[in-house]
């Protein structure tokens, strides 16, 4: 009988979602999973990186996340993931997450904030959903979707969203404006005014309001202008480029012109009453950000050059150069992409935020073309929805885990050609195995990731517990149990390394030799983050919250508060999975999220308090917070509105729900009684994409190590933007590196959007 074949032994450093995604794809297929032998080293006891969660075992099993995690309809590649994550686990019907539809759940608005003529104002955006949900779609259809082409289709669609909408408004009849929003985005293809041609009502009230003839003429016009043009390319089953370059410069031109009227009747005061007012200019303001993008991408060529050509342009430069007035330069519609990335200087919101031109207009650009809903929350934490189903599917493959296992330091040879060795401090031995340790904690019928390690299954547990040491932390003080070196050859074939690359900078000294690796590492660019979560005794409806008209879902996300932390959102869902008493149970649940400056050199001497003075600091500034922008947030939470006198701007702390109903804590006390924390380990810091920064990334199979492949949103992935999509892509990437698949065969979609010029 002839001798099995020696697999090939990989060794995954860290476990952030980069890193389970590469272990995914190397494992996808029996044959896959023949050849490898998969071992995924993680510091402490649970995995997910950014995205890891934990459950408060002393407090109601409550849920701390690392701020506030979700999806964009366009996360072409992550939302593929996890769907065939869950689709291969095939979940019972009472599972709590049992199938990925039931597992996220779509909204179709967000909430910006800007500032006009000194009033904070809220600004929502609401986009229609559509059918193209990716559980309907497959991996072909979703490919057609990641395209330039499309991407500046749909662009166009904005667009011309926005003068429809304005459109409908210039008549008086609700039932013809209804008709016209509903029915007027598709030309007829008699050529006939669509509104002649309904055959249910036979006629429609075609009567203006009062003074808007004018508008309704142009509106009228540049509806007519555009139209012929987008409408064939888009019920051709392909986009000609030649006729896309003509619609694309038809309606920049159209959109600045509209763009300049908004703005010329709201400088007169025009337009009836302020809220039509800010309707009318906030279409200009949005007219004139597409005709810039728009007009950009023509003069730049990048329907066929790679963004990447112009991330030596800051994004807000690159847009004025293109026609973006400064009042658009000004509004959410540029701050927002900047705001939810974390494009501040050293995490400072009092300086300019900056970005890579291409990377922002990726981004931008690919967030237009979704699937379905413009956003996907999770019905549960990221731990639950995401880290869990990916996790339980590479144990169900035979990936190992070797939990409690921090890398100390990664060495190469003198030629620096490959990886030789890697060395270990494990930081407590499982009682049952180095692979055996079961991470879980079950809360309503879910796996859920506990806040600290479950000591029990530990020789060391009970000395560990008595030392309250923080096994995630950079400056953890805790003696570990062991210290062993991995070789190559002997324990490991290939490496990847999954570990952020805040982390990874204090991991690879010798690799640092190498121009290449030490050039990325010069010019990568994190920041640290802050977050909080509160738990409320009413909801942000009963405290005044009106973000969105009664046409849309209504519901509390933002990204560009005016002040840190500038991320909110409305987690209320994910009470449900945690064990309050019945009558105490929370109303709701807020998240906030938001940078941090932090202008301090780490080197690793700060000490094991360090993190523990960073996080008491986040608590006062998060405390001032509520103080100081709790109204301007929600409007009825101010002690004026709940006590019927006093503080007009504070929130009124009352409102925190308390973990005992005994409780008599007052005031700011009773903010002892929620979460906050800092995100100020260098692999937890938030990656940025400044100018300049993106030509030293490194691809995944380009490190100038035979043996090294890296993932993580920090490499060269396509998208160079910090998200949860650019870790998949980057996953992905570095198992097609050890797959020795070119990027010409990539699986990614949308690694390259460009498209072929016309012939």
């Amino acid at each position: 009988m002839a001798a099995s074949k020696k697999k090939d032994r990989i060794a995954i450093l860290g476990a952030g979602p980069s890193a389970l995604v590469s272990a995914i794809r190397l494992t996808e297929t029996k044959a896959l999973r023949d050849k490898y032998d998969i071992t995924v080293y993680q510091q402490g006891w649970r995995v997910g990186g950014k995205c890891a969660t934990g459950r408060d075992l002393d407090k109601h099993m409550r849920l701390y996340e690392h701020g506030i995690h979700g999806f964009l309809g366009c996360y072409f590649n992550a939302l593929t993931v996890m769907k065939d994550a869950f689709d291969e686990l095939s979940r019972k019907k009472k599972h709590p997450l049992p199938s990925f539809p039931k597992s996220f759940y779509g909204m179709s608005g967000v909430i910006r904030y800007e500032m006009d003529e000194g009033v904070i104002k809220k600004w929502p955006i609401q986009v229609p959903t559509n059918d193209l949900h990716r559980e309907n779609l497959s991996t072909a259809d979703v490919k057609k979707l990641a395209r330039m082409d499309t991407y500046s289709l749909n662009l166009v669609k904005l667009g011309l969203g926005f003068i429809l909408q304005a459109y409908e408004k210039t008549y008086r009849n609700p039932v013809t404006q209804k008709f016209v929003r509903e029915h007027f985005g598709s030309p007829p293809s008699d050529g006939k005014h669509p509104m002649m041609n309904d055959p249910a009502a036979g006629k429609f009230d075609l009567r203006l309001e009062d003074g808007k003839e004018a508008i309704n003429k142009e509106l009228g016009d540049a509806l007519g202008a555009i139209l012929p043009l987008f409408g064939p390319l888009a019920a051709a089953k392909t986009i000609n480029p030649t006729k896309l370059e003509v619609c694309m410069k038809t309606a920049a031109v159209v959109f600045n012109g509209l763009s300049t009227t908004f703005g010329n009747i709201v400088k007169a005061k025009g337009g009836g009453s302020e809220a039509e007012r800010d309707r009318i200019r906030r279409a200009g303001l949005a007219l004139n950000f597409v005709a810039a993008i728009l007009t950009g991408v023509l003069k730049d060529e990048l329907l066929y050059k790679p963004f990447s050509t112009i991330d030596d342009q800051e994004h807000f430069k690159w847009l004025s150069k293109h026609g973006a007035t400064p009042e658009t330069i000004n509004s959410p519609l540029t701050s927002s992409t900047p705001n939810i990335t974390y494009q501040y200087p050293k995490g400072d919101s009092i300086r300019l935020p900056t970005m890579a031109a291409g990377a922002y207009l990726h981004w931008t650009m690919m967030t237009f073309t979704y699937m379905g809903e413009f956003i996907q929350l999770f019905e549960a934490g990221s731990g639950e929805t995401l880290i869990a189903p990916l996790h339980e599917v590479l144990v169900k493959r035979g990936v190992k885990f070797a939990f409690f296992h921090t890398i100390t330091d990664i060495r190469c040879d003198k030629k620096q050609k490959a990886i030789t060795e890697f060395d270990v401090d494990v930081q407590a031995t499982v009682k049952k195995g180095a692979y055996k340790y079961d991470p879980y904690v079950e809360v309503k019928g879910l796996n859920c990731w506990p806040d600290r390690p479950l000591y029990d299954q530990l020789k060391e547990g009970d000395a560990l517990k008595a030392s309250g040491a923080d096994l995630e932390s950079f400056w953890c003080d805790w003696a570990p149990a062991d210290r062993k070196t991995l070789k190559c050859g002997k324990d490991f074939d290939q490496v990847i390394i999954g570990i952020s690359v805040g982390g990874v900078k204090y991991l690879t000294k010798s690799l640092e030799k190498a121009p290449k690796w030490k050039a990325m590492l010069d010019n990568s660019v994190t920041v640290a983050t802050q977050a909080m979560q509160i738990w409320l005794n009413k909801t942000p409806w009963d405290l005044g919250w009106n973000g969105y008209s009664n046409e849309y879902d209504d519901y509390l996300l933002s990204a560009n508060f005016m002040t840190q932390p500038n991320g909110q959102g409305d987690f209320t869902k994910y009470i449900k999975y945690e064990n309050w008493p019945k009558n105490h149970t929370p109303e709701s649940l807020l998240l906030l999220c938001g940078t941090i400056p932090f202008y301090h050199e780490i080197d690793g001497t700060e000490g094991a308090n360090f993190p523990r003075r960073l996080t008491e600091q986040v608590k006062h500034q998060v405390i001032q917070f509520l103080q100081s922008n709790g109204g301007s947030m929600l409007a009825g939470s101010t002690v004026s509105a709940q006590k019927g006198y006093g503080d007009p701007f504070s929130m009124d702390f009352d409102l925190l729900h308390s973990l005992d109903p005994k409780d008599k804590k007052q005031g700011a006390q009773r903010f002892d009684d929620q979460y906050w924390r800092v995100n100020v380990n260098p692999s937890d810091n938030y990656v940025s994409t400044p100018p300049k920064s993106t030509r030293h990334r490194l691809f995944a199979n380009d490190t100038g190590f035979k043996n090294l492949s890296i993932a993580g949103d920090w490499t060269s992935n396509g998208l160079n933007v910090g998200s949860m999509e650019g870790s998949v892509r980057s996953g992905l990437l570095a198992a097609e590196a050890i797959l020795g698949i070119p990027h010409s065969k990539t699986g990614v979609i949308g690694f390259d959007p460009t498209i072929k010029r016309a012939r």
